[in-house]
């Protein structure tokens, strides 16, 4: 066998391990007995209404979240798989259970049935774990290193659009998906996944909604007993053979002493002594497994999502994508330049976009929690081991919270001298959390404003995407809020000195 055969079964047999290890148990926290005994709880649906919705693709469960939000609000409470779910629908006890309360919850549903696609990365590690793996990443995502980033984001952006033609149809949310998959490669890992682009992105958007719907059956190990898991977990291990060369071929530069300024150099390289005696003091093959397919998925799945419902908002608003083509034409010139992470500053409007489209269509729709002490929060005692349901889509969208709440109007991210700020709508605090809260708030939020305002103005200073005429365009919850059935887009040339 030669050397490249060795390599090659070296891999798959390190993946297959990788696959094994993610079906073994994992050293979780534990809720605390219940000392409440029975409770009277607030009302709510009936969760099996929910349950079939998420199985069958049949009602959208963001609509049907929201709606028992705004009948039962601030507390509504439903019964799913066996668990007691409570939807807080008020941004104090929100941050309340989420922020001040953080070290009493641990992750919820939704992402401990992700353990199986994700192992034990950032997303879904628990306590000391968590804070060591989020240390030893940190330094990567510091504001001088995302200025080296959004030249190889532009670069990427650029390549890929030079095949587009005037009058092309695409669906946008397959070009926005390719793309940022390319991104992540290069930025975060060094490495060209365009090869790997169709099968890695294909299989991962089967994968979110797959994991998506089985999460509301119940934990990872119910996920894994039924025959639709157990087809998406074989699908798992041929991502883990993309993952496992990627970090073959980088601690191989390494050893030659020709480490890449990433990421992924970064977290093989780190040391962190503070932890070493429980954990060791670098990261194992495993571990660095279990990142690199967290960046994966956070670092190119919402993004793409977030541009793509920003391109649909921007078709249905002309008015708005005028505005936008006279800032790029301001700040990029009639006969466009590629911006810079400079730029950045002086787009406003562009920030602003970005904004109030990740709070109309919130990539990451829900955030959940289950509680490992007794609680009582509204007035409400919550039990041990309940979840609670923390919803972007919820509260972005309340009118009580928010003016012409389910209205696309960017200018409410804009200050009195029309400069982007994230305080200017107002709202209480909690109301807008497309990012999370404290440490588990996204390590990666100042790449993601990054690439969406560079993608944004990239593609939009020279292409103005529109909506084919009778496409009806809905939601699609599951692990990310997507287009249910794609975008479909012409392309258009755009010439900012004409618009």
């Amino acid at each position: 066998m030669s050397m490249r055969s060795n390599d090659r079964a070296d891999t798959r047999a390190a993946a297959s391990r990788a696959a094994a290890r993610r079906t073994a148990p994992v050293d979780l926290p534990t809720p605390a007995p219940s000392s409440f005994g029975k409770v009277e709880r607030p009302n709510g649906p009936l969760g099996l209404g929910i349950i079939a919705s998420l199985v069958t693709g049949r009602s959208q469960p963001n609509y049907l979240f929201e709606a028992a939000a705004r009948e039962n609000a601030p507390v509504a409470h439903l019964r799913m798989a066996g668990d007691h779910v409570y939807i807080l629908s008020d941004p104090a006890l929100v941050n309340e259970v989420f922020l001040d309360n953080a070290r009493d919850v641990m992750k919820g549903r939704g992402l401990q049935a992700a353990r199986s696609l994700l192992g034990n990365g950032l997303l879904t590690s628990e306590g000391d774990f968590h804070l060591r793996q989020r240390r030893l990443a940190q330094p990567a995502f510091h504001k001088q290193r995302i200025a080296q980033y959004a030249e190889q984001m532009v670069t990427e952006t650029v390549r890929h659009v030079s095949p587009w033609r005037d009058g092309d149809r695409v669906d946008m949310v397959e070009h926005m998906t390719s793309l940022t998959l390319a991104i992540v490669g290069q930025t975060l890992f060094g490495s060209d996944l365009t090869g790997d682009a169709k099968m890695f992105g294909e299989t991962l958007a089967e994968l979110i909604s797959g994991f998506g719907q089985l999460s509301a059956l119940g934990n990872e190990r119910l996920v894994r007993a039924l025959p639709q898991g157990r087809r998406l977990l074989a699908k798992v291990e041929d991502l883990d053979q993309v993952v496992q060369r990627i970090i073959d071929d980088h601690r191989s530069d390494i050893a030659n002493g020709h480490g890449r300024p990433d990421l992924l150099t970064w977290m093989i390289q780190a040391h962190d002594d503070q932890s070493a005696d429980r954990f060791g003091a670098t990261m194992t093959d495993d571990q660095l497994r279990d990142e690199v397919m967290t960046m994966v998925l956070a670092g190119h799945e919402t993004t793409a999502m977030a541009l793509s419902w920003m391109w649909y908002s921007l078709s249905v608003e002309p008015g708005i994508d005028q505005r936008l083509a006279a800032e790029w034409q301001s700040v990029l010139g009639t006969s466009p330049r590629v911006p810079t992470f400079d730029d950045i500053a002086q787009l406003n409007l562009t920030r602003a976009v970005v904004a109030e489209t990740i709070r109309l269509y919130p990539p990451a729709w829900i955030m959940g929690r289950r509680t490992l002490v007794d609680m009582t929060i509204g007035g409400w005692q919550i039990p041990s081991g309940s979840i609670i349901l923390g919803s972007p889509w919820i509260l972005h969208r309340d009118p009580a919270l928010w003016d012409s709440a389910t209205s696309f109007r960017p200018d409410r991210w804009l200050n009195s001298e029309g400069q982007f700020d994230e305080s200017a709508p107002g709202v209480p605090r909690g109301a807008w959390i497309a990012f999370g809260f404290g440490n588990r708030r996204c390590i990666g939020e100042q790449f993601a404003w990054t690439e969406a305002a560079l993608l944004l103005a990239t593609i939009g200073s020279t292409w103005r995407p529109e909506l084919v005429p009778g496409t009806a365009v809905e939601t699609q919850a599951a692990v990310t809020l997507r287009p249910r059935n794609g975008l479909p887009m012409t392309i258009r040339r755009r010439h900012l000195d004409a618009d």
